[in-house]
């Protein structure tokens, strides 16, 4: 209870400050050292996360591992974003460590995925201790989507089948609803698809930023031609998110989360930039208006006082 008191209180005090994200889009006049078409390096900068020290507690092989619950334990979305960091920094460097990092822990995601067959979490890169008031084991559409770029970018680097194979696999907890183990929803009881990053079934919480992480990794699988349903996923998804954007507005800030039934939660300052961030990156990649428009929207609340404000209020109303 406390630790989630200090959060919303640090997230009070940086929003008050006008202070305080850390998420840039990488630059995308970087001009490779390594060229990996048709993907590239990611979509965001991670190199602030290698410098910062966030990948740490590595085991033997190099996996990074995160304190929870009194332990060390392995976080399936950690090991793809530190694969993701390092492959990103290869591809722009062109270092051998930075590849052998990202190799070893793209590895680490196939021998941990759920073969087929094996149950409801079948493709799912599971996370084996509770989080975010979700028990284990559990699929999230945050980390599946994060290792499918992560898998993808080691096949088009070796070409080793195991990792396009567990690329395609890692689709299907997208294709499966929420009572079945998988991570697909419906949007507030509408036709529209959600893909969860915390899959509650009794109440859906829509969390924006880990759909749009599952969407790059469906495109980035698409891109690849590994998989045609991919392709079918990925714009069943951004239709979804282009109609559902303004549920996300509250006025004067984003919203980290819509549930169904409980109220909003407006973001971090953190979140809101990185929210910022994502919809700018997806403008480009479609040139759609609408991702574009809600950027602008949202950007100008950062810029207003009276805006970050009242976001701290809220945000502060999260401890009731």
């Amino acid at each position: 209870m406390m630790s989630r008191l200090k959060r919303i209180i640090a997230s009070a005090w940086s929003l008050a400050a006008g202070a305080g994200w850390d998420h840039d889009r990488l630059d995308p006049s970087q001009a490779p050292a390594v060229r990996l078409e048709p993907l590239g390096p990611w979509y965001y900068d991670l190199g602030r996360s290698i410098a910062r020290g966030d990948y740490r507690n590595f085991d033997g092989q190099g996996i990074p591992r995160r304190q929870a619950q009194g332990a060390l334990v392995y976080d399936p979305s950690l090991v793809a974003s530190f694969s993701l960091a390092h492959m990103t920094s290869y591809l722009l460097k062109g270092g051998a460590g930075d590849r052998a990092k990202a190799l070893a822990a793209a590895r680490w995601l196939v021998e941990h995925q759920v073969a087929e067959g094996e149950g409801p979490l079948a493709g799912a890169m599971p996370f084996t201790h509770s989080l975010g008031g979700v028990a284990a084991p559990f699929a999230s559409a945050l980390t599946q989507g994060q290792a499918m770029s992560a898998l993808g970018r080691a096949w088009l680097l070796v070409r080793e089948e195991a990792f396009a194979r567990a690329a395609v696999a890692a689709l299907r907890p997208l294709e499966r609803g929420l009572e079945e183990g998988g991570v697909r929803a419906r949007f507030h009881g509408s036709t529209s698809v959600w893909y969860e990053e915390f899959p509650f079934a009794e109440d859906p919480t829509h969390v924006l930023n880990g759909f749009v992480f599952a969407l790059w990794g469906l495109r980035d699988v698409s891109l690849l031609g590994l998989a045609p349903k991919a392709e079918a996923l990925y714009r069943a998804g951004l239709a979804s998110l282009a109609t559902h954007l303004p549920a996300f507005d509250s006025g004067y800030w984003s919203y980290y989360q819509c549930p169904d039934r409980a109220r909003p939660r407006v973001a971090s300052l953190s979140y809101h930039h990185f929210h910022c961030v994502m919809l700018r990156i997806l403008s480009e990649l479609e040139s759609d208006n609408v991702f574009a428009q809600t950027a602008d929207r949202w950007e100008a609340y950062l810029g207003r006082r009276r805006c970050r404000l009242r976001a701290l209020a809220a945000k502060l109303g999260d401890w009731r």
